[in-house]
C-alpha cells in the first residue's frame, strides 16, 4: 500500500484551524503574526461541537480535558475522554474527535521528539519514558490535585511560549517532561498491569497485528491465523475481554483509513479501493455506506472544506 507522508504540526494547525479563535487568554495565538507552528505549539481549543477528521501526523500530543467530554479515536481504540483527563497521543498514530456535549476546552500541547531531547534529560531516560507513553496509551482522569497541579503546568508553558524570555526554551522542555513524569505516575498509580492474562496478551497481539495488516487483511479468521488459534476462540476472547467484536475492531481501523485518504490522499476512490484490497469499488462504497451512512464520495465532498485533496478526485 502506498505510505502517505504523516502530517507536521504545521499541517495539523492549518487543517483545524477552525477550532480556534484570535487573542486567546491561553497558549499560542493562531492568528498572530508571529505564530510559528514547528516544534512546539499551545492552543486553547474552545470550539463547541468540535469535531476533527482522522489525521496521521509525525508528532507527540498531549491533551489536557478542562471541561466537556468527547469521542476520540487512536487508531483502532475509542476512548471516551471526560474532564480532567490526561492524554498522550503517539507520533504515527491516526486520529480522529467528536465532542458529545456542547461545552467543551481542551489544552492541546502539540510537540516534536527532537524538541524536548534537546538540553533536556539524558537520551536514554528520554527514550524510556517516551516508550512507557506508547506502550500504555490509555487516558488518565486525574483528581482534583494532580488535575490543579497538571493545569497549572499548562499555564506555566502558556506564560513562557507567550513571554519568550531567555531561555525559556529550556523551560519549556522541563515543563514538558514534568507532564510526563505525571502521566506516567498516575497510569502506574491506576494499576498498569505487568503480569497480562493469556485474554489481554492474545487481544493485545490482535491489536497490533490489525495496525500491520488492517489495509490487506479484514477478516477474523485471517488474524486467527496469525496468532494460531481458531476464528472462534479469537472471537470469544476479544469480545469477552474488550467487550466489543473483534470484527468492529477490524473494520474501525479501515474506515479511519479510508477517511484518511478520502481526504488527504490525492487519490481516487478507485485508488483507494485498490490500496485498501477491496475487490471493485461498489465493495468499498457499500462498506463504507453501511457504517457511516453515507458514499465515500458524499464523505469526501462534506469535508472539502476542510482537506487538503486535489479537487481533481471530487467526481471519482
Amino acid at each position: 500500500m502506498k505510505t502517505l507522508p504523516l502530517f507536521t504540526i504545521e499541517q495539523t494547525i492549518n487543517t483545524y484551524k477552525y477550532l480556534f479563535e484570535p487573542n486567546p487568554m491561553f497558549g499560542m495565538d493562531f492568528f498572530a503574526d508571529d505564530f510559528e507552528a514547528k516544534d512546539i505549539v499551545l492552543l486553547d481549543d474552545t470550539k463547541a461541537g468540535s469535531q476533527g477528521i482522522p489525521i496521521h501526523f509525525n508528532y507527540y500530543a498531549l491533551f489536557l480535558r478542562i471541561h466537556g467530554e468527547t469521542k476520540r479515536t487512536i487508531n483502532q481504540f475509542n476512548y471516551l475522554i471526560k474532564p480532567q483527563s490526561l492524554q498522550l497521543v503517539n507520533p504515527g498514530s491516526i486520529y480522529s474527535f467528536k465532542d458529545t456535549t456542547n461545552a467543551s476546552r481542551t489544552y492541546v500541547l502539540l510537540f516534536n521528539k527532537a524538541f524536548i531531547e534537546e538540553d533536556s534529560l539524558t537520551v536514554e531516560i528520554q527514550d524510556a519514558l517516551l516508550d512507557f507513553h506508547r506502550k500504555c496509551q490509555q487516558d488518565i482522569v486525574l483528581d482534583t490535585t494532580q488535575f490543579a497541579h497538571a493545569v497549572s503546568i499548562y499555564e506555566q508553558l502558556s506564560s513562557e511560549l507567550r513571554a519568550k524570555n531567555d531561555d525559556y526554551k529550556i523551560v519549556v522542555k522541563m515543563l514538558i517532561n514534568q507532564l510526563l513524569v505525571l502521566l506516567k505516575r498516575e497510569k502506574l498509580h491506576f494499576g498498569l498491569k505487568q503480569n497480562h492474562t493469556r485474554a489481554e496478551q492474545i487481544c493485545s497481539e490482535f491489536l497490533v497485528l490489525i495496525e500491520e495488516h488492517y489495509w490487506q487483511k479484514k477478516s477474523v479468521k485471517e488474524y486467527a491465523s496469525l496468532l494460531g488459534i481458531t476464528p472462534k476462540h479469537l472471537s470469544e476472547t476479544v469480545k469477552a475481554t474488550l467487550h466489543h467484536t473483534a470484527l468492529s475492531y477490524i473494520h474501525v481501523r479501515i474506515i479511519k483509513e479510508i477517511q484518511y485518504l478520502l481526504c488527504f490522499g490525492g487519490m481516487s476512490i478507485k485508488q483507494i479501493s485498490y490500496a485498501l484490497h477491496f475487490e471493485t469499488v461498489s465493495q468499498l462504497g457499500r462498506f463504507f455506506k453501511r457504517h457511516e451512512g453515507m458514499s465515500p464520495k458524499a464523505y469526501r465532498l462534506k469535508h472539502r472544506g476542510v482537506a487538503l485533496y486535489d479537487k481533481q478526485y471530487d467526481s471519482k
